[in-house]
């Protein structure tokens, strides 16, 4: 789901060694290094410059830019691993809280920075794996890189990566789970307010405040309201709410880097907001039901499809069905008909429905759903 994104993240920053310690980081170099000599890369790039799509190195990492910044993990095939990030000298200190690497270099250019690194390494020329570089590097940056390592041969590792985010760790779950709770006590305590929410600014304040205290990292949230002419999900404004009204939240958290987002619909009585009852929730559990390990992910969603047709025949406002989530709020696989991947054990999912049910009007529901070997579990059920 798309949605507006703060410039600077504003929220707790921490590396928990408990919740994620450095075995794991250890754990993931060296399934990586393995893919490494399949592919005969001698030393894997993997970037990232910004503070929504922070995934890739900080899957090795665990660092995330604040700022609209790059970051570069390199991973020599001995394991050795350099993060290059770009920022001040002064800023080392706050980035050395956060990571288990010990050689990190600050620089104004990741990529002068990592083409440094290489020929200080004397890995040019060799076998490069590069991921991120070309979708998300400034271009004037990727043609430096480029030039620079003409003597290499550059190997696409893309989609190694996004294989081994795509299935999670159990740290990875826990990580997700405590994200998610913070999601269900926001929408928990948003029903049960008694102050006046006047406006939508007045709605996302609280629930940014709630949400920041549970120790949120960043927050995302969209409003809809149905009775609108043309409604679509939208960032919140200084728009009044109107009593009797319906209105659809999204909200999406991040905690310790990992993501988890719900969608609810709430009915406005007097000055404070109701949970929604329908039997659309009932629909929702069958088709949660229909998650079965190893069923592919396109007749799941063909039967998902069928299913509210065969129920509610005015389906309403394509946003998808989901996708993976994690790192980034938006990860492999997608819920699609065109995804060939089974659904498999160590995926989290979000899946969203959005229907008209009758004279109930149109209402919308979404939760974060871990596969797990015994079947589907709701992370973000209140």
């Amino acid at each position: 789901m798309e949605t507006m994104q703060p410039t600077l993240k504003r929220g707790r920053d921490v590396w928990d060694q408990i919740n994620m310690p450095k075995a794991e980081f250890l754990e993931r170099v060296e399934k990586i290094k393995g893919h490494m000599q399949q592919r005969g890369i001698d030393v894997l790039l993997v970037y990232a410059n910004s503070g929504n799509e922070y995934g890739g190195p900080c899957y090795f990492s665990n660092y995330i830019m604040k700022m609209p910044q790059g970051a570069v993990v390199a991973i020599t095939r001995t394991g050795e691993v350099t993060l290059i990030c770009e920022g001040f000298a002064r800023d080392l200190p706050g980035v050395k809280s956060v990571t288990w690497v010990e050689d990190i270099r600050s620089c104004d250019n990741a990529s002068k920075q990592t083409v440094a690194f290489l020929k200080e390494r004397k890995l040019i020329p060799s076998t490069i794996g590069v991921a991120g570089l070309e979708p998300s590097m400034p271009y004037e940056q990727f043609q430096f890189f480029l030039k620079s390592t003409e003597a290499c041969k550059l190997v696409h590792a893309d989609d190694v990566i996004r294989e081994m985010r795509m299935i999670k760790s159990q740290r990875e779950v826990d990580q997700i789970r405590r994200s998610s709770r913070i999601v269900s006590r926001v929408f928990n305590n948003l029903s049960q307010m008694s102050s006046s929410l006047v406006n939508e600014k007045r709605l996302e304040a609280v629930m940014g405040q709630d949400a920041y205290l549970e120790g949120a990292e960043d927050v995302r949230m969209l409003i809809a309201k149905p009775k609108e002419r043309n409604w679509t999900l939208r960032p919140l404004g200084e728009v009044p709410l109107s009593a009797d009204e319906r209105v659809i939240l999204y909200l999406a958290v991040e905690f310790e880097r990992y993501w988890a987002e719900g969608m609810r619909t709430f009915a406005l009585e007097g000055d404070s907001l109701k949970g929604y009852p329908s039997i659309f929730n009932t629909l929702y559990s069958q088709i949660i039901q229909n998650m079965k390990l190893g069923k592919r992910i396109s007749q799941f969603c063909k039967e998902t499809v069928a299913e509210i047709k065969a129920t509610h025949a005015d389906a309403i406002h394509d946003y998808g069905l989901g996708q993976g989530i994690g790192l980034s709020l938006q990860e492999l696989p997608l819920l699609t008909e065109e995804e060939t991947n089974p659904l498999r054990e160590g995926m989290c999912l979000t899946l969203r429905l959005a229907i008209k049910n009758g004279g109930e009007g149109p209402m919308m529901i979404g939760n974060t759903i871990y596969l797990s070997k015994a079947g589907p579990e709701i992370l973000t059920q209140e």
